[in-house]
């Protein structure tokens, strides 16, 4: 029967079977590699997720200063960051300077944690106080070392006047800082005022009783002295009130004495 409904040139049963057969390992096969694809995109998005991305980037204070943060979004520790830049970055001062070279420039950053940044004072970009031709645009690039001793990079832009006429958001920390390091230099004035008024008030109570006990001598002084004056008045009345009727002569109103004649 089956060789009735079989036309000339008709596949017969086995090769049925082994063209389906083919057609069925050809879909595994292409399941294999799309399954392989697959695994391969998981592992690099597993990979990536769980790498470091070291980022630097701009941080304004206020409309003036701008710093360099370097920070680690990623989600493991950074190792050994290198950087290389389109032109040597130019600080502030000499001492901002040393810190960005050693750090940024000819040295490395060891290790940044997961989450952790670091801040670094590039200069002052105000041309009406700092009228110098700094450089306004910088391209970095940060190559860097994971847990796995795989190594990483990832490419940074630094450009001044992307941020030129833009609203700067203001540093609360700052803020804060400033401050508190006002407050601060209050406490510290106020203490040293009342210092000085207590030194002040020490130094008058001083001068007051040395000028009393001065005033008080001198009044002693003077009260012995007019004591001693009165005593030597006293005994020189008494010297000569006792001296008068032994060597004074008889007064005119005196009796003459009986057998003695009046003298004319």
């Amino acid at each position: 029967m089956m060789d009735l409904l079989r036309w000339d040139g008709w596949p017969n049963a086995a090769e049925w079977q082994a063209f389906w057969a083919f057609v069925t390992a050809v879909i595994a096969l292409v399941a294999a590699i799309i399954a392989l694809r697959q695994y391969r995109i998981s592992v690099n998005s597993r990979l990536e997720q769980a790498r470091p991305f070291v980022v630097v980037d701009f941080r304004f204070l206020g409309a003036l200063y701008a710093c360099i943060d370097v920070s680690n979004a990623g989600q493991t520790a950074a190792r050994n960051i290198r950087f290389e830049w389109s032109e040597r970055p130019v600080a502030l001062d000499e001492r901002s300077q040393e810190a960005l070279d050693r750090a940024m420039v000819d040295g490395s950053i060891p290790f940044l944690a997961p989450g952790r940044k670091i801040s670094y004072m590039l200069n002052r970009y105000d041309d009406d106080q700092n009228p110098t031709d700094l450089p306004r645009r910088y391209e970095v690039k940060a190559i860097y070392d994971g847990p796995a001793g795989d190594s990483w990079d990832s490419e940074s832009v630094l450009d001044v006047d992307q941020w030129a006429a833009t609203l700067v958001e203001r540093d609360r920390y700052a803020d804060v800082t400033s401050q508190l390091k006002k407050l601060a230099e209050a406490a510290h004035n106020q203490k040293q005022a009342d210092e000085a008024l207590t030194r002040a008030a020490d130094s008058l109570n001083v001068h007051l009783e040395a000028g009393f006990r001065v005033q008080t001598a001198r009044q002693r002084i003077q009260e012995e002295r007019e004591a001693r004056w009165k005593i030597q008045e006293e005994r020189t009345a008494r010297l000569f009130g006792s001296a008068q009727p032994a060597n004074s002569p008889a007064g005119d109103d005196a009796p003459a004495a009986e057998g003695s004649d009046p003298i004319e």
